[in-house]
């Protein structure tokens, strides 16, 4: 208690501003939630993302006849122009500026961009594999390639 102008007054502990607010509870987290929690955000962005990269590929596989690397590579690219904004608000929070993150961002995604060709040539040139089936084998090539890029080098979260 400390004495205020009027008489008594009840002083109230600091908060420890290191924990998040749930539902106005306060817990702290520790770095294996955290990452948890994060992996499962990227999860979410990433199932929106791949929703529409899937459906231009099918698109442009299916109804405009496009080579199956050509699809995948135009929905790769529709897909991570979505999973930008997507990633730096509700997984990474992000405090790297948008000038500084964006480029960052770009070059991940041309990598993976590279990678999604390459591994769609792999596996529909060199294994002979459906391109469907294929399409779905590289998602997850890329999938661990990106998070890992996004969450040390374009967000800069450790």
């Amino acid at each position: 208690m400390a004495e205020g102008r009027q008489g008594l007054v009840f002083s109230r502990p600091k908060r420890d501003l290191s924990t998040k607010s749930h539902y106005g509870l306060r817990m702290s987290q520790s770095a294996p939630f955290r990452l948890f929690r994060q992996l499962i955000a990227f999860i979410g962005v990433g199932a929106v993302a791949t929703t529409l990269d899937y459906a231009v590929f099918l698109v442009g596989f299916f109804i405009f006849s496009v080579d199956p690397i050509i699809a995948a590579l135009m929905g790769y690219a529709a897909g991570g122009a979505l999973s930008y904004g997507l990633s730096r608000k509700h997984v990474f929070k992000s405090e790297r500026s948008h000038r500084s993150a964006v480029w960052r961002f770009m070059a991940v995604m041309a990598g993976g961009f590279l990678l999604t060709g390459y591994a769609m040539r792999i596996f529909v040139d060199g294994l002979l594999l459906a391109p469907i089936v294929a399409r779905i084998l590289t998602y997850g090539v890329v999938l661990v390639f990106n998070f890992l890029t996004h969450r040390f080098f374009t967000f800069g979260r450790i």
